[in-house]
């Protein structure tokens, strides 16, 4: 089977926004895979339809999907490839969206470790790893393994070529995290490491650099240096308004934390306006 024909025709009705009759064509290639006993086409079509199922929510049909997948490669014996570390990491990726992090960490683990034993230690695939490995820490709330990942994934991203902004990225995650820890000092100045590398690779063009302010604004915010932090919130909402609009989480919760900055600084009518807006946000995308 024909697998760049198969990515061309895939490709091509995701560009005429035909996403159905690409559904629909990777199922019938998928089946006629199967009826061939084409093992490596069958192993490419689930991990492509798994994406698309995962990108549309339908997380359990993407399960079953890599699951066929690995145990395709398990009985071939590719169960230790870069290929199988590769699908391992769609699988994870598919259970972190549908809210089993816990799971998703392990898988995320295990390929971790197939990479490593593939001479992969120093490939971008790895750095991309450890930050989603890190994601899942934070929302467990274990800190130091969180700051771990992080500095393994910089560790990678630093040999790359033109990684400047994924260090820029990860440099913020990172001061996050030591904010988190109370270690603010360490913070603030991983998160100016982080505005330094924006403001040379791209000017306050790129959409991470409003994430990269407010994480400074939540410093000066802890050290009760509320002007400070106050103008890097309004900084931020001014970024976010431009690159995403105002309808949205990040925008809302921009607004609260300018509302208590001003509410900490006597300010109780400006407040409360940024707080209704928030308020109101939130009301509209139902959160």
């Amino acid at each position: 089977m024909d697998m760049n024909n198969f990515y061309y025709k895939v490709d091509k009705f995701f560009e005429e926004k035909k996403a159905a009759e690409a559904e629909q064509f990777m199922k019938d290639t998928l089946a006629q895979a199967e009826a061939e006993c084409d093992a490596g086409a069958v192993i490419t079509v689930c991990n492509e339809l798994g994406g698309y199922y995962r990108a549309t929510s339908r997380y359990a049909e993407g399960i079953e999907l890599y699951e066929k997948a690995l145990k395709i490669m398990n009985e071939m014996g590719l169960g230790s490839s870069e290929h199988y570390g590769t699908t391992l990491v769609n699988y994870a990726t598919t259970y972190t969206m549908a809210g089993d992090i816990i799971k998703a960490l392990n898988l995320y683990t295990e390929a971790a470790e197939i990479y490593g034993a593939a001479g992969l230690g120093g490939d971008y695939r790895l750095a991309a790893l450890f930050n989603n490995m890190s994601y899942i820490c934070q929302d467990l709330q274990d800190w130091p393994q969180a700051q771990e990942y992080l500095e393994k994934a910089l560790f990678i991203l630093k040999s790359q070529p033109d990684s400047e902004i994924e260090v820029a990225i990860a440099n913020t995650n990172l001061a996050g995290v030591y904010l988190a820890m109370d270690l603010v000092d360490e913070a603030k100045v991983t998160i100016k490491k982080a505005l330094d590398i924006f403001i040379t690779e791209s000017g306050t063009s790129d959409v991470h650099y409003a994430g990269a302010v407010c994480t400074l604004g939540e410093i000066y915010f802890k050290e009760n240096t509320f002007d400070k932090a106050l103008a890097l919130f309004r900084e931020a909402l001014s970024l976010t308004e431009r690159d995403y609009g105002t309808e949205n989480l990040s925008y809302a919760i921009l607004c609260e934390n300018a509302g208590v900055c001003l509410k900490e600084m006597g300010q109780d009518d400006e407040a409360e306006q940024y707080n209704a807006k928030a308020a109101a946000i939130k009301e509209r995308i139902s959160l």
